[in-house]
């Protein structure tokens, strides 16, 4: 593998931070990454359930005017979509606005 060379004059730092949270901050923490993570999953589901339902149409022989919508897995598409089901999922709409 190619190692990275600065061009001549440069100089490369490098930083490396530790987190040191009290328990509040841990707890705040991974409770983020753990909303991150389920609003991740949500957008794989989300946009997967259209793929295969419209795998198992195409099974049925269902034409290309019959079949499901593609749903748009554009970040900003995602992020409305979510929006709207954050509230009204009962996955999310018990802890999500903690």
């Amino acid at each position: 593998m190619k190692r990275f060379q600065p061009q001549p004059g440069f100089v490369v730092q490098a930083y490396r931070f530790a987190l040191d949270p009290n328990a509040t901050q841990e707890h705040a923490l991974r409770s983020h990454c753990g909303a991150a993570r389920a609003a991740y999953n949500w957008a794989v589901g989300w946009v997967a359930a259209s793929w295969w339902q419209r795998r198992a149409e195409e099974t049925y022989g269902i034409g290309e005017a019959g079949l499901t919508q593609w749903r748009p897995w554009s970040l900003p598409a995602l992020r409305k979509a979510f929006n709207e089901a954050k509230h009204t999922d009962p996955r999310f709409s018990a802890w999500w606005e903690e």
